[in-house]
């Protein structure tokens, strides 16, 4: 039993139970830390202070409620730590992992108020990630969410809008990241969608609304993903589910779990990421064209990859390709974004072209030791992807330069990241900073080589 003499009994109690000292809660604190983008590093000095009843500030009680969940397996909540500075706001946006749908227009309407991190208690939450398969989460739908504001009648034109800035906001973060998008997107959402959630509609209009809003919500969960917020954006990978099924749209439903994936992986969580990949490919097999389905696949074999399961990794690697052949010209597929040829909003989202497979395919790859082989991919994925598609081409482009300097060819990599930064400047996004990071800290040993050299002070200036 903890001792009540002690500021801070609940963390003591927390202590005990998982048996850790306080220099190890800070090193497993850290860790989640930085999963979750923080820049906020603990020791046993920093713990010691928070059992003397200091209490940080957001987003540190959550990180250290999360850190407790993972290690005990249950929910610990910020309040449960000790650390709350103030009873937390109850919220719409905090969706337990195994309930039903949600009110999507009120979580949409908590999630604009955010700035950064989410509110007090959010952070990334491994919880979340147990997502119901499609047959259990549309079995649970006893009906649509009843709008609460009948005086307002949602028009036809309004949908459209709707639909329409499904592109315009795609387009803008392809081409400029999802810093610049994502506050803008973020607050259409919750000012401009949202109240339309509330209003009445006809049946056939309502379901259109629904399924424009999943597909935002699932965009603005990936300038989130993009910028390295990824509590926020797992929050919103949470509410997107939520509208998917209550717009019976298996295949939205399916490119969500996809998302949900990559974003696990990107943070080491490789079997979770599994998990989501093939709930995903189950989910649209038969819901989903053959590029989508290719588009789902495809992120099955790079989980699979991480997972070091390489006979499922190259199967699904296989099969995308296929589906790819089948569905779409490789001699003319690259020249035009989804985007700019789709009839209506279903098919912008999740739109699959040989450029993200020749990625995928990289990923797959370098993960299995093929590092020659991940090369040659990102050179392909590079020559066939969409000239408006700057932020996947800064990626593809830093990722190629790493690996070029991992199989000792530095000047070749220098050239490649002189072609990153043509792009940096162009971009916000929290992805392609970091990977500028990551190719000064590669540089620095090579400081002697003049090509280095002269990359690092062209990076200097910018």
């Amino acid at each position: 039993m903890a001792d009540s003499r002690i500021p801070n009994p609940l963390l003591r109690a927390l202590l005990d139970e998982t048996g850790w000292s306080g220099a190890e809660l800070a090193r497993h604190a850290a860790a989640v830390a930085a999963e979750q983008g923080s820049p906020h590093t603990f020791d046993r000095k920093t713990v010691s202070f928070w059992l003397t009843g200091r209490r940080p500030r957001p987003p540190v009680p959550a990180i250290v409620a999360e850190t407790f969940s993972r290690a005990l397996g249950r929910r610990v909540t910020v309040a449960e730590t000790g650390l709350a500075r103030a009873a937390p706001r109850p919220s719409a946006a905090r969706t337990s992992p195994h309930a039903g749908p949600s009110d999507p227009a009120a979580a949409l309407r908590d999630l604009g108020r955010t700035k950064h991190h989410g509110p007090a208690d959010a952070a990334y939450r491994l919880a979340l990630l147990d997502v119901p398969t499609w047959t259990r989460a549309a079995g649970g739908r006893t009906a649509p969410t009843i709008p609460t504001d009948q005086a307002e009648t949602v028009t036809a034109p309004q949908v459209e809008t709707v639909e329409q800035m499904v592109r315009l906001f795609l387009d803008n973060d392809g081409a400029f990241g999802g810093g610049y998008a994502r506050g803008p997107l973020a607050a259409y959402l919750a000012h401009d969608v949202a109240p339309l959630l509330r209003a009445s509609a006809p049946p056939p209009l309502r379901l259109r609304l629904l399924r424009a809003a999943t597909r935002l919500t699932y965009l603005c969960a990936f300038t989130c993903f993009d910028d390295e917020e990824h509590a926020l954006a797992q929050r919103y990978h949470r509410a997107a589910l939520d509208l998917a099924v209550e717009a019976a749209d298996p295949a939205g439903y399916a490119v969500v779990l996809r998302a949900m994936s990559v974003q696990a992986r990107s943070l080491g969580h490789h079997h979770e990421a599994l998990v989501l990949a093939e709930n995903a490919a189950a989910t649209g097999q038969r819901k989903a064209g053959p590029a989508r389905h290719a588009f789902l696949l495809g992120q099955v074999a790079v989980a699979a990859a991480a997972e070091a399961d390489r006979s499922t990794a190259l199967s699904a690697l296989a099969a995308a390709e296929r589906l790819l052949d089948r569905s779409t010209s490789r001699s003319t597929a690259h020249q035009v974004r989804p985007s700019q040829t789709a009839p209506g909003p279903a098919d912008v989202i999740g739109g699959y072209h040989p450029a993200a497979l020749a990625h995928q395919e990289a990923a797959v790859r370098a993960l299995l030791g093929d590092l020659r082989g991940a090369i040659a991919a990102l050179k392909t994925s590079l020559r066939h992807r969409p000239s408006d598609e700057r932020r996947s081409r800064a990626v593809t482009t830093a990722r190629l330069a790493e690996l070029q300097l991992r199989t000792g060819h530095l000047d070749q990599a220098v050239c490649t990241w002189h072609a990153f930064l043509d792009d940096y400047p162009h971009l916000s996004s929290g992805r392609v900073t970091s990977a500028l990071r990551t190719m000064k800290a590669h540089l620095r040993p090579h400081a002697d080589n003049a090509g280095a050299r002269h990359l690092l002070a062209r990076a200097a200036e910018l």
